[in-house]
């Protein structure tokens, strides 16, 4: 096959892309905007990304549902179920997406919960694991973008395209790849609307710039023979894990009254990555609810909560003033 192209063979368990194609088109799903987060490269902060942007979108009044195909892990799931707990525990009104887990892993499975809870939302945010499943090529059927992360290492840059180690130009598209343009390739023969492809360079450290610069020829030959487009994900940065556990956002930190003391810069990567999406405005912007969390929390379980997360960020930030 030609960098460009796709394989016309069949993939490894015998599933063509077009069997995916007809699977997904006789599903009927409502028109909602479809992001979907794949690679088959584990550790890249796919599930990090995922989140952060459904969080921004929910904050920007999108309706979102979150839909985590990965039952094993449930890393999605379980960090926006960590933030109900952190909205009722805090007493607040955070803005949070739907959330549902894949529990069987099929085509049925996904459709159906679509149609469940996406219904009424403005966008669906679909985390896929790390691994080659039918599941997975089912949701990047149906992307309307499909944001691959990846790190500044050229065993990341593998999966996607395997290159000459003495010209460093591509010999032929790596296995994530190949997936992705092969259904690309049916989806254009049928005249189907294909996914904008948007590969994300994500938690960058500031020691690894040098690094990147080096793999930035090879990103750049990827995105012109895939047809694709490069994006800048989020660095790396401590303090996003810290919040990770309770599914808070840097964002959040400025509506948390207990958390007014503490401050974190932003560099605007987030912001920037989901303006990047050029999603169309929201249908309906929801309205900021009114006390949806109403359960009864004893304050003393209230103050080890608030305590349990400042101490874990007040090495973090950096600087924290006075906090009533």
């Amino acid at each position: 096959m030609t960098p460009g192209g796709a394989a016309n063979s069949n993939w490894e368990n015998g599933e063509h892309a077009g069997r995916v194609i007809d699977d997904m088109a006789g599903r009927n799903l409502p028109n909602r905007h479809t992001i979907v987060f794949a690679n088959e490269k584990g550790g890249v902060g796919k599930t990090t990304l995922a989140f952060h942007t459904a969080i921004a979108l929910s904050n920007r009044g999108y309706r979102v549902l979150a839909i985590d195909l990965d039952a094993r892990q449930r890393s999605l799931a379980r960090t926006i179920e960590n933030r109900h707990g952190a909205v009722v525990c805090l007493g607040l009104d955070l803005p949070t997406p739907k959330c549902s887990v894949l529990d069987r892993s099929s085509g049925a499975m996904l459709s159906q919960e679509i149609l469940r809870l996406g219904a009424q939302c403005d966008v669906i945010i679909i985390d896929a694991p790390g691994h080659d499943v039918p599941v997975v090529r089912r949701a990047v059927a149906i992307a309307d973008t499909l944001v691959t992360p990846v790190n500044a290492s050229f065993f990341d840059l593998d999966v996607l395209a395997r290159f000459d180690p003495v010209s460093h130009r591509i010999r032929e598209a790596g296995p994530f790849a190949r997936t992705v343009l092969e259904l690309r390739t049916e989806q254009a023969a049928r005249g189907l609307q294909r996914a904008d492809w948007i590969v994300a360079k994500n938690r960058i450290r500031t020691s690894e710039k040098s690094h990147l610069a080096r793999t930035l020829p090879q990103l750049d030959q990827i995105a012109s023979s895939f047809g694709l487009r490069i994006a800048e994900g989020l660095r790396e940065r401590v303090a996003y894990r810290a919040l990770l556990q309770f599914g808070l956002t840097a964002s959040d930190l400025a509506a948390i009254p207990q958390m007014q003391g503490f401050r974190m810069r932003d560099d605007g990567a987030l912001a920037r990555f989901v303006d990047g999406l050029a999603l169309p405005a929201p249908t309906m912007p929801q309205r900021q609810p009114i006390r949806r969390y109403a359960a009864k929390v004893p304050q003393r379980t209230r103050e080890d909560y608030t305590n349990s997360l400042q101490n874990h960020l007040y090495p973090l930030v950096g600087e924290r003033a006075a906090i009533a």
